[in-house]
């Protein structure tokens, strides 16, 4: 079941695989003269896309399956500006699965200045796109996205997992 696009488990490396490059374009920019908050969710998701990919889980295994994943859960937190021309790269977590669900992190990274400029954290669902529902995944596929995580998390995951957002307390 699982798709020819897929990482070989000996291929897949401790810790974040790198799904997506780019850099800043200059229509990305906003009147703050820097990246504008709604590119940084396309260039996650164009990393998202790939690691779908890399995991067997592409738009190759629901052509085969009629299976797929959807996410249901998605936050986005802005750690550093972003500039006009800095290169970008994602690095992707498959960070825990279950039979149907997937928890995945994605970092975007300024590559000119090494730091961490964002990080998005997400819930995925394994969807059965003909009963338009989730389900669980086949057990040849759960088995290999439990064995990629647990090689990606082998040496700890990076910080910012679990965030949530904390409403202001009046003074």
């Amino acid at each position: 079941m699982i798709s020819a696009s897929a990482l070989s488990l000996d291929r897949v490396p401790s810790g974040p695989v790198i799904s997506h490059r780019c850099r800043v374009d200059e229509s990305w920019i906003d009147f703050n003269d820097h990246m504008n908050a709604m590119y940084y969710g396309i260039v996650v998701y164009r990393g998202q896309e790939k690691l779908s990919e890399l995991i067997g889980m592409g738009a190759d295994y629901t052509e085969r399956t009629g299976l797929g994943k959807v996410i249901v859960q998605s936050t986005l937190g802005f750690e550093r500006e972003l500039l006009r021309g800095d290169e970008l790269e994602i690095r992707s977590w498959l960070l825990g699965v279950d039979s149907k669900r997937f928890h995945v992190l994605h970092e975007v990274f300024s590559l000119g200045s090494g730091y961490r400029a964002a990080v998005s954290e997400q819930l995925d669902l394994h969807f059965d796109l003909a009963g338009r529902r989730s389900c669980p995944m086949p057990a040849t596929q759960l088995d290999y996205l439990t064995r990629f995580s647990t090689i990606q998390t082998v040496g700890g995951v990076p910080k910012g997992i679990g965030r949530t957002i904390r409403p202001p307390r009046p003074s």
